[in-house]
């Protein structure tokens, strides 16, 4: 299988004229993969897209503080308070999320792009959309909005399978890759449409769900090529 997935990758970086490494690693088989439950999935990518918002907010000049006396109540309805990692929590409290500066904001919205790859392993998306350009998660928007609890967003859940969720950690390593190659050789063309830094916190997400090299921790999780 693993064989199978790195052809599957391979083929479709040559369709996108994207350059390929043939030496690169094969993502592990299913039998091997680490991944994560629907609901340490669900939790993760709940808690992390509505932190995002407040980062949004905030760069939008929105005010902090009242973004997060907003979605305060929604997490807490959810019970994800709890679930907030050390770089998440400063935004969910009223001392801290004032200071936080708009550089700091707008590195927390890339997170946003980290959060895709979980929608979709669970089902919240119906696609896992080619990285070209940033994701539209509006349908996310709706789906958590117009659930009152965490348990009735669990109902909503359909996960998808250890072979799917590999073939597209396989995919986004080798892709990262060809990013990696185009900056440090100065040729963009090796990288074909993709948008590096779509690709780069896709991967990251996918990391985190396969536990590829130890991913655990969402804040230092980091894409390995």
């Amino acid at each position: 299988m693993a064989k199978s997935r790195k052809e599957r990758s391979e083929k479709i970086l040559a369709k996108h004229k994207i350059a390929i490494n043939p030496n690169l690693p094969r993502i592990e088989n299913e039998d091997e993969a680490k991944i994560k439950s629907p609901e340490e999935i669900v939790k993760r990518a709940v808690t992390a897209f509505i932190t995002v918002q407040i980062a949004i907010d905030i760069c939008n000049d929105n005010g902090a503080l009242e973004s997060a006396e907003f979605f305060t109540p929604i997490m807490e309805r959810f019970g994800l308070m709890d679930e907030l990692t050390e770089d998440e929590k400063i935004y969910f409290d009223k001392g801290e999320c004032a200071e936080i500066s708009k550089d700091e904001a707008y590195q927390m919205q890339w997170r946003l792009e980290m959060c895709v790859p979980l929608f979709w392993a669970c089902g919240f998306r119906k696609k896992l959309e080619y990285p070209s350009e940033m994701m539209d998660t509006v349908a996310q928007i709706h789906l958590i909005g117009g659930c009152q609890s965490f348990g009735e967003l669990m109902k909503q859940v359909k996960m998808r399978t250890p072979a799917e969720i590999l073939d597209e950690a396989d995919l986004i390593f080798r892709m990262d890759w060809a990013c990696v190659e185009a900056r440090l050789k100065n040729d963009p063309s090796l990288m074909g449409d993709l948008f590096q830094d779509v690709v780069v916190e896709r991967h990251k997400g996918l990391n985190w769900i396969i536990g590829a090299y130890g991913a655990d921790d969402w804040d230092t999780v980091a894409p390995h090529t």
